[in-house]
């Protein structure tokens, strides 16, 4: 493996063989370093890094882990259609997951490439929502991003139809990764706490990705050392029920 990194950096370094950029070329000379103190350490703790980053692949992927749950949860509830509001829902919108309901995206910038209709709005603060609005509110990687989550856990409360379902999917630990803030983490009973008034249908961890290698891009791009860049990764979901 090493010895491929060398070749890697080789080629990088001569411009007839292969476009790059300096942050390419100091990112693969990074990783060569770290791969160079690993190749001095015990053998076993090698495989199990090797092992760490291929393993969570064997697994279910993020997305299925994910609307498994949404989709449990709406059965629990008894929510099989209606309206839903997907917060964030501007670059990777689930509408297609969700035919059943009427799709509607809340988001800071709207977004013409997906094919849905994006409203810009703030969760936190959006009394152009009226009260018992929806059905369904849902979000993923979310909440991290929201600096003041209290509000926005009274909001959704809000414009939740009584009998309605919201679910949350967040993260308990992950990389610093500021897009356009980055404010906090949750255990499953942080973020539950953001709904007092909400019936509980689910909380958990998950912790498939604990241990993969998570490097980032641009500003939230973590150093790399010997065992990696970033190798705490689990995430936190969240169901509730308004009351009827």
């Amino acid at each position: 493996m090493i010895h491929r990194f060398k070749a890697a950096v080789a080629a990088f370094s001569n411009p007839s063989l292969v476009k790059t950029t300096k942050k390419n070329f100091r990112s693969l000379q990074n990783r060569i370093s770290a791969l160079e103190s690993l190749s001095r350490i015990d053998g076993s703790l090698a495989s199990a890094l090797d092992e760490m980053d291929t393993g969570f692949k064997k697994k279910p992927n993020r997305w299925e882990r994910i609307s498994k749950i949404a989709d449990q949860a709406l059965a629990q509830g008894g929510v099989a259609s209606g309206v839903m509001l997907e917060i964030g829902g501007r670059r990777n919108p689930r509408n297609q997951h969700f035919s059943n309901f009427k799709y509607f995206a809340l988001d800071l910038k709207e977004s013409t490439n997906n094919g849905v209709q994006v409203e810009i709005g703030d969760i936190t603060d959006c009394p152009h929502i009226p009260d018992n609005t929806y059905d369904f509110v849902f979000s993923v990687d979310v909440f991290e991003h929201i600096n003041k989550p209290w509000l926005a856990g009274k909001e959704i409360t809000r414009i939740l139809k009584p009998g309605g379902l919201t679910v949350h999917s967040t993260l308990f630990a992950w990389r610093y990764h500021p897009c356009p803030g980055d404010y906090f983490r949750y255990t499953p009973e942080g973020l539950a706490g953001l709904f007092p008034d909400l019936d509980l249908i689910h909380k958990s961890f998950d912790y498939t990705e604990r241990r993969r290698n998570m490097i980032g891009t641009g500003s939230s791009e973590v150093k790399q050392d010997v065992i990696g860049g970033w190798r705490e990764n689990v995430r936190v979901n969240y169901a509730g029920k308004k009351p009827s």
